[in-house]
Parts: structure tokens; C-alpha cells; sequence
């Protein structure tokens, strides 16, 4: 019974942690968030960067947690669950952190275009 609970489990983990960031609460930081030099960098980028990786982990977290859900509902083996949760899991952040990764340099590059040139004597 507790394994037919621990992706479920994980998938609210994930949707609880990637709301905050959505919803654009959390301040740069050393701790939580995706943390490159892109989004240090500037904080329009943190926070734009951070608001599509919690959307992501969120249905990321979303889909891991129905299937962990339906698939023992189903009847499959304890096993097949295991290996298609942690499939997605995995898949997903990937997917999710490239993604997140590419718009983060992507915005950068865009604001470092906008801002003024300093002008040396």
C-alpha cells in the first residue's frame, strides 16, 4: 500500500514547490529556484525563467501524480507503475529544465540588448 502512495506523494511535492514559483513569490536566491547566471543576472529574467520552470513542475508533478494514481487502479503490476512514473518524472524535468534553461539566456540576451551603452571617457 505505501508505494502505491509515493508518486502520488512526489507529484503534490512537485506541484507544491513549483507554485510559489509560478506565481512569481520567491526572490532571488542561493537556495530555491533555477539558479543560473542568466537569471542572477538580472531579476526580470529570475523572475520570468522561475514563473515557466514552476508551471512546468507543477504539471510535471501534475502528471506524475495521476499516474501513480490510475495506473495501480488499472490492475498493472506494482513494477510497470514504477518504471512509467519514474519515466515521466524524468522525461518531465528534463523537458522542463531545458526549457527553462534556453528561455532564461534567451531573455537575458534580449535585455542585455536593451539596456543603455555606458559611455567611457
Amino acid at each position: 500500500m505505501i508505494p502505491d502512495l509515493v508518486f502520488p506523494a512526489v507529484g503534490m511535492l512537485l506541484i507544491g514547490l513549483g507554485w510559489p514559483l509560478a506565481r512569481r513569490r520567491i526572490r532571488p536566491n542561493r537556495w530555491y529556484g533555477l539558479r543560473l547566471p542568466a537569471t542572477f543576472a538580472d531579476e526580470r529574467v529570475w523572475y520570468e525563467a522561475n514563473a515557466v520552470a514552476g508551471r512546468d513542475m507543477m504539471a510535471v508533478g501534475a502528471a506524475v501524480g495521476l499516474t501513480g494514481l490510475l495506473l495501480p487502479a488499472a490492475g498493472l503490476h506494482p513494477n510497470l507503475v514504477a518504471v512509467g512514473c519514474a519515466a515521466i518524472l524524468t522525461v518531465g524535468s528534463l523537458a522542463a529544465t531545458l526549457r527553462a534553461w534556453r528561455l532564461a539566456n534567451r531573455l537575458y540576451r534580449r535585455y542585455a540588448a536593451q539596456r543603455p551603452r555606458s559611455t567611457l571617457p
